[in-house]
């Protein structure tokens, strides 16, 4: 009988042994499929960042060469305005009409005074 009552609390000790290292094992069981997503969702966002960061990278070499573009407009805009002013010195110098018409006084509207009531745009008094 003592073998018996042994033999039976051998059993549930085992039994008890047993359960606790399943429950341990689906516990961490768990854990793993936890950590598992948390690290396919990790990967999938460094996915996205990457796939961000290249686009970013794509659309600021745009814009850099976009500038650069921009920036030679600009000085063959600034040289072609300065051979135009080139260009007029030597008419204004050369050309009796441009000379002429370079020489006349601006109307007082565009030298900011009130334009003259009295006036004609050639300086000249009206006929009433």
């Amino acid at each position: 009988m003592k073998a018996i009552a042994a033999a039976i609390i051998i059993a549930l000790v085992a039994v008890l042994l047993i359960g606790i290292q399943q429950s341990r094992v689906i516990a961490l069981r768990g854990e793993v499929a936890v950590e598992t997503k948390a690290k396919t969702d990790a990967l999938d966002a460094n996915k996205e960042s990457q796939a961000t960061i290249t686009t970013l990278r794509a659309e600021a070499a745009r814009n850099a060469a976009y500038q650069a573009d921009l920036n030679n407009r600009l000085k063959a805009s600034e040289q072609k305005a300065l051979q135009a002013r080139k260009d007029f010195e030597q008419l204004k110098r050369t050309s009796k009409p441009v000379r002429d018409w370079a020489a006349q006084p601006l109307p007082d509207g565009l030298r900011g005074k009130p334009a003259s009531a009295g006036k004609d745009n050639n300086g000249k008094a009206r006929a009433p």
